[in-house]
Formats: structure tokens, sequence, C-alpha cells
């Protein structure tokens, strides 16, 4: 027997699945707001290398990045001499260290004045401050190796003059290089390579966080508007519910299990909605012809689950055929786009599951809704 021939009951079964939906997605929308999610470089900021070191240990590897606060390591599979490593930091001072030189140079070099200082935490490569005249530079370098600050070896102070004001900039030296420095000292074959570098500072983080929570929403507000006028009112809100219910529970398994949140994740929950419309609106597209045929059901819920096992083999193949492909990328596609194969994954999944029992369910709901409040008004 073919799977669209089949005679399955979506909508009585809906009665005992929506409700357990109903308590996936509050249980997930819970541990969205008091677990959140273990965000990546890419929204709590700081840097993430890809970096090939030969000639040491993993262990020796390591313990070179516990030294400069590394809080993930991770070995790439296949390549024994590979890492990726995130760093909560992207400078080798914080905004404490760069106060405390400041306070330092203000009462060393009291009989100048202090007109402006500066230092970014975003990008953490130099400090200036500016005088209003000239000061030694002998007394400045001893004041850097007192206050410890990692400065670069050679050419450390940059001094312009620009009008009255005496501008010095201290070249701080950068995590990277340091980090390979390290690598490379450990014996004399030891070499270390770069592979990839990403900076990201946390108000940029911060900024890529709203700008994602934003594109879910636009494309679900999107969505509701273009169902209610391709269909009409009554389908919008099952379909855009069903996307929510999809996107809600990825979320919860997402933040559950502790998963590295990025933006291949949010390109990944995007691309489910999209899946999930796309399936929702060939099923929604068979119900309105087959509500104009008194042969494919008496009720409009008869109706819906004739168009729903009509439509069942084209769903399961579009399903099944999606899955192995987000497998694949999963399983050989490597560390890189792990975050996205794996949400398509749990979307394909639960997206096939929402249009079957959830986004049809809801609409025959409004339908019945809508007509007892046209039976009340007459």
């Amino acid at each position: 027997m073919k799977l669209n021939e089949l005679k399955i009951d979506f909508i009585g079964k809906s009665k005992i699945l929506f409700p357990v939906s109903c308590v996936l997605v509050a249980i997930s929308i819970l541990l969205v707001i008091f677990k959140s999610f273990n965000f990546g470089i890419d929204f709590a900021g700081g840097t993430e290398i890809q970096i090939k070191a030969d000639g040491v240990t993993q262990q020796q590897v390591r313990e070179v990045m516990g030294q400069f606060g590394a809080n993930d390591i991770q070995q790439f599979e296949g390549k024994q001499n590979e890492y990726l490593v995130r760093f909560k930091n992207i400078s080798m001072v914080d905004d404490a260290t760069i106060n405390a030189f400041l306070n330092a140079a203000k009462a060393k070099f009291s009989d100048a004045k202090m007109l402006k200082t500066h230092f970014d935490s975003q990008v953490g490569d130099r400090v200036e401050i500016w005088f209003d005249k000239e000061i030694s530079e002998e007394a400045m370098n001893a004041l850097i190796a007192e206050t410890k600050l990692p400065v670069i070896e050679k050419d450390a102070i940059k001094y312009n003059k620009v009008g009255d004001r005496h501008i010095y900039k201290l070249m701080l030296k950068g995590m990277t290089n340091e980090i390979v420095n390290a690598i490379d000292k450990i014996n004399t074959e030891a070499k270390a390579d770069l592979v990839r570098v990403e900076l990201v500072g946390p108000k940029v983080g911060q900024q890529l966080k709203l700008s994602a929570i934003m594109a879910v929403f636009y494309a679900l507000i999107a969505i509701l508007v273009y169902i209610a006028f391709r269909f009409n009112f009554m389908f919008a809100p099952g379909a855009v519910l069903a996307l929510f219910h999809d996107v809600m529970i990825a979320l919860g398994i997402w933040s559950l299990f502790g998963f590295s949140f990025d933006l291949t994740v949010v390109a990944a929950l995007l691309t489910i909605v999209g899946y999930s419309i796309n399936d929702t609106i060939v099923i929604f597209d068979r119900i309105r012809e087959n509500m104009k045929d008194p042969n494919k059901g008496a009720t409009l819920a008869d109706k819906m689950n004739t168009s729903l096992n009509e439509t069942l083999q084209r769903t399961f193949l579009t399903s099944i055929t999606t899955l192995f492909s987000v497998l694949a990328l999963l399983i050989f596609g490597g560390e890189i786009i792990s975050g996205f194969a794996g949400v398509m994954c749990i979307g394909v999944v639960v997206g096939t599951y929402s249009s079957l029992f959830i986004a049809s369910p809801i609409t025959l709901y409004i339908e019945r809704y809508m007509n007892k409040k046209r039976g009340n008004a007459a």
C-alpha cells in the first residue's frame, strides 16, 4: 500500500499530540529564558582561532592556550595537530589593567596635564595618551616595565605632535602572535601556523544578537502576511504558530544540551522556517482544493485528513531525503558547519511533525471558533 492510500486520522491524533507540543514549547521557552545559550564568539564576543601546531603534544598546546585564558579547545577530527580555540577576550589586557596604568602615568607625570586617554577594549591593540607638553620616553618605558603593561618588543611607543598636543601611542602585544611565539618556543621543532582568526567585540556581539532575533521575528511576520493573502486569514495563524513551535523546540534542545550558538545556528533556524512553511503550503493548497470537492469528506476535519493523507507520500519523501542530506553534513561537514547541520536535523523532523499535527488542526480550531462566533452573532 502506498503512503497516500493510508487513512490516518491526523486530526484525531492531534487532540493528544497538540497538548504535548504545548508542554514542550513551554519547557523550551523556560530553558531559553533561564538557562539561555552557550553563545559563540559571534554573540558573546572574543577571539576564535584555528591553529595548526606541529612538533608539540596536545597537552602542551592546552597548557599554552590555558595561559592566555582559553575557555574552549577542540581538536579537529582527522587532523591530529589542528585545533579550534575560543577565548572570551580579544586583547592581552582589560580595562582594569589599562586604568591602573593610566592612574600611575597621571601620578608619575604630574607636571604635565593629561588632556585625553583612549583605549578601545573592542580592539585592544593600543593605548593613547595626550599631554599638553612633551614627556620623557625613557620615563614612560620605565613605567611600562614597572606596571608590566604587555607592549610589543620594538617601537612600543609612537610619538606624534599635533599643535600643542603631544600624543603617545603605546602599542600592545597581539594575543594571536604571542600564542604562536609561545608554541614555537616549546622546542626547536615546534611550528605553529594560524589558519583562521576571528575577532568580535562584545558590543558587536550584542548587536548581532538583536539582529538575529529580529531576523526570525520579521520572517514569521512576513509569512503570516503571505499566507493570509495566498489563502485566507483562517490559514495564517496555524502556519505561523507551527513555525514558532519548530523554532522554539529547536532552541530548547540547543539550550538544554549547551551546544554552541552562533550565526550558523541562526541561519539554520531561518532555513527551518523556509523548509517547514513550504511543506505546510503544499498541504494547505490540497486542503483548499478539497474543500470544494464534496467527495473528499463531509466535514472540514474529514477534508483535512484526506488532504494530509494524499500529501503524505510527498511529505515523507521530501523529509527523508532532506534529512539524509543534513545528516551527511553533520557527519562529514566538520566543526565549522556542525551547528547548522545539527539544527537542521532537528528542524526537518520537528517541521514535518508540525505540518501534519499542528498547522492544520489549529486552522480547524480557528474555523470552528469563527463559525461558533457567527452563530452566536446570528
